[in-house]
């Protein structure tokens, strides 16, 4: 191997050779995510691997659904089964350029060994689609069983509709409680040819399962390649969901999985063309993970957005927060604007609810719920619904995303009633204190959530981020009606002019709330009104508040707000080395071998915290980058530190074309080069 292609290689695939310590990274496209497992498959995973697709969530809260399991191929020979305890020679990788994970083992059992390769990819040419190669070599003569199983026994929320089998095919489909979802799978395996007649069995196990059995005779040295294709439909995207997961796993063998890796691997290819290019192989690699595991959980024409842990998990319920608006859509605007539309589209979608939220708790506009699945229903849970900063993030999202199109229709269409109907909520939520003669919002959760769950404080008042958020929203809306020349309530800027800010006059910082005494915090709510909300503040008070609040940071707790935030608020002031210090600090997050993120740096329990990932991209884009929205264009101030000079990215989008940005550090000099590459179609 060249010199280059090693450099090429190092940069694209993250690889292990050790069963542990191994943090599972998933395969996705955006529909249909899927847990790896150090098997290659699945088949003897504990806890068992997990797989999820969008927009398929159960019951009264609303909870992202795990459909049944599907992609392990279970090994026996003789009565032995492939076990994890007598693995050797094992080595997995994941090649982030297309998308597919790469598996190589030999299990050791009676004196007997089997190798195993094993190539699995989840289709991002089709959303209906995963495969996997499955070869083996028994260095024996004697009798194998390959299994395979649909499984939704382990579910209760899963009731069966439909189950069978025909040739080398097997099919389920179930449905969720409630509403009453369709979720149909079926797997065709593929024979290798000249395979003397496999006996094949069907078993129909408990309740919920269906089993195919092949049992086959192998011959000593000899390679074995079975192909196993498996289609995935749903009653939100087919009105024969069994039907179309059953024809899609029957053709994609006559396409064969040649064909079906080389359309999926160009696919990707295409994403990959808005990378971020940077020298170092280490934080290239990073990027390239970080973008990996993002685009895995999103795909364009849908009108889902992204969970916390996306589809790798059902962490949180798999349910929408301010982690979408804020720390998502941020990333993908620029590098992936028909990904992020998906976002902005979903509060669209379910505005309607927003309305009928804002009204029950009895006031007007459209309040949208601090958690929501799929319809959009507030599922907050243990006292969270309070965290009412969630809709103007919302609207703020609606906004950035129109400050990078410029799409007129998109505003008049889509964002501007979701902005104008936000401002409303927010105009009927305030507290006017006429002794003061301001305006306040009481009884409110903070971003920083460990008012709640530390102090035990149902409520604050007067949020500094939730009261920056609801002027932000105010005066968004005036400035909307006026583009669009309709008529808005004068109160709207009376509001904003007069939103009250705790402030302490004489340390020069604004208080997370009122009453806030110095108390450990989870982010830091100040900073973020820093970025991404840009709050007006001169840079004396952007610095007293910047420095205070990183003596009161929950070290303990660790979590990934503040790499998120910290070096970028750093840019800001033109502190280098503090900027780059601080982006260190995502070192920890990064877990091993296929660097996922964890969310807090105390325990392990939030994996593949997407939230994170979004706030690392982030950096590049808004901190070291310095790329600004604004209605009169794009603006570049880019602030690098001495250890990353340059920062390429290879296509932004803004205003329906795409550029080739380049920042660099020279002579001393942060410096960038912008040319345009081709308008969108």
């Amino acid at each position: 191997m060249t010199e280059h292609n090693e450099i090429e290689r190092n940069v694209w695939e993250l690889e292990t050779t050790a069963l542990s310590p191994y943090y599972r990274s998933y395969l996705g496209n955006g529909f249909l995510g899927v847990q790896m497992a150090q098997d290659g498959t699945g088949s003897i995973a504990e806890p068992p691997v997990r797989s999820f697709i969008a927009g398929v969530y159960d019951g009264e809260t609303e909870w992202l659904v795990e459909i049944p399991r599907w992609s392990g191929i279970k090994f026996r020979s003789g009565e032995n089964e492939l076990n994890p305890d007598r693995i050797a020679d094992f080595h997995q990788v994941l090649n982030m350029k297309e998308a597919c994970f790469s598996t190589r083992y030999t299990w050791k059992n009676e004196g007997k060994a089997t190798d195993f390769e094993i190539t699995f990819f989840v289709s991002r040419a089709d959303a209906h689609l995963a495969a996997i190669r499955f070869a083996f070599i028994p260095h024996y003569d004697g009798e194998v069983t390959l299994e395979n199983t649909l499984d939704g026994n382990p579910f209760d929320n899963l009731t069966l509709r439909d189950r069978g089998s025909e040739g080398h095919q097997i099919y389920l489909e179930v449905a969720t409680n409630a509403p009453k979802t369709s979720v149909a799978q079926a797997i065709q395996i593929v024979c290798p040819d000249g395979l003397a007649g496999p006996e094949q069995e069907t078993d129909s196990t408990g309740q919920k399962a269906i089993t195919q059995r092949l049992r086959f005779r192998v011959e000593k040295d000899r390679r074995y390649t079975f192909y196993k294709y498996v289609g995935f439909f749903t009653s939100y995207d087919s009105e024969d969901p069994l039907g179309e997961a059953r024809t899609k796993a029957a053709e994609a063998e006559t396409k064969g999985f040649d064909e079906l890796f080389r359309e999926h691997a160009q696919a990707w290819a295409e994403l990959w063309e808005s990378d971020i290019l940077v020298d170092d192989p280490k934080l290239q690699r990073r990027i390239h993970s970080s973008l990996y595991h993002l685009l895995s959980s999103v795909r364009e024409g849908q009108e889902h957005s992204i969970p916390p842990m996306g589809l790798s998990n059902d962490g949180w319920g798999g349910h929408i927060f301010w982690d979408s608006e804020c720390f998502m859509l941020p990333s993908l605007m620029l590098l992936y604007p028909e990904l992020a539309k998906t976002m902005v589209m979903y509060r669209a979608r379910t505005l309607d609810v927003a309305k009928a939220n804002a009204k029950a708790l009895g006031y007007e506009g459209a309040a949208f719920g601090w958690q929501t699945g799929r319809t959009g229903k507030d599922c907050s849970r243990g006292g969270h619904s309070e965290e009412i900063h969630i809709v103007g993030d919302v609207a703020w999202g609606q906004w950035q995303t129109y400050l990078a199109i410029q799409d007129r229709s998109f505003l008049e269409n889509t964002a501007a009633e979701i902005i104008i109907e936000t401002a409303r909520f927010w105009a009927s939520r305030v507290t006017y204190n006429e002794q003061a003669d301001r305006y306040e919002i009481l009884g409110v959760i903070p971003p920083d959530e460990s008012t709640l769950e530390v102090l035990g404080m149902p409520t604050v008042d007067n949020s500094v981020f939730t009261n920056a958020i609801a002027q932000w929203n105010l005066r968004a809306a005036v400035r909307v009606s006026e583009m669009l020349g309709r008529d808005y309530p004068a109160v709207w800027k009376e509001i904003a002019d007069k939103m009250y800010f705790p402030f302490d006059a004489e340390r020069n910082i604004f208080l997370e709330y009122d009453g806030y005494n110095g108390h450990p915090i989870k982010q830091p709510d100040v900073g973020e009104m820093i970025h991404p909300l840009e709050f007006p503040m001169s840079e004396e008070v952007a610095a007293s508040n910047f420095d205070y609040y990183l003596t009161k940071a929950d070290t303990e707790l660790g979590h990934s707000y503040f790499p998120t935030i910290n070096p970028i608020v750093a840019c800001r002031l033109k502190r280098r080395r503090q900027a780059w210090d601080f982006f260190e600090e995502w070192d920890d997050f990064f877990l091993p071998p296929f660097g996922v993120m964890r969310e807090v740096l105390l325990n392990d329990q939030g994996i593949v915290f997407l939230t994170a990932i979004g706030g690392f991209l982030q950096n590049f884009l808004y901190g070291f980058g310095g790329i600004r929205l604004r209605e009169e264009g794009l603006k570049v101030e880019p602030f690098l530190p001495d250890e990353l000079s340059r920062i390429t990215f290879k296509r932004i989008y803004f205003r329906g074309k795409a550029y080739r940005l380049t920042v660099e550090r020279k002579g001393g000099q942060d410096t960038y080069e912008i040319e345009e590459r081709h308008a969108v179609s």
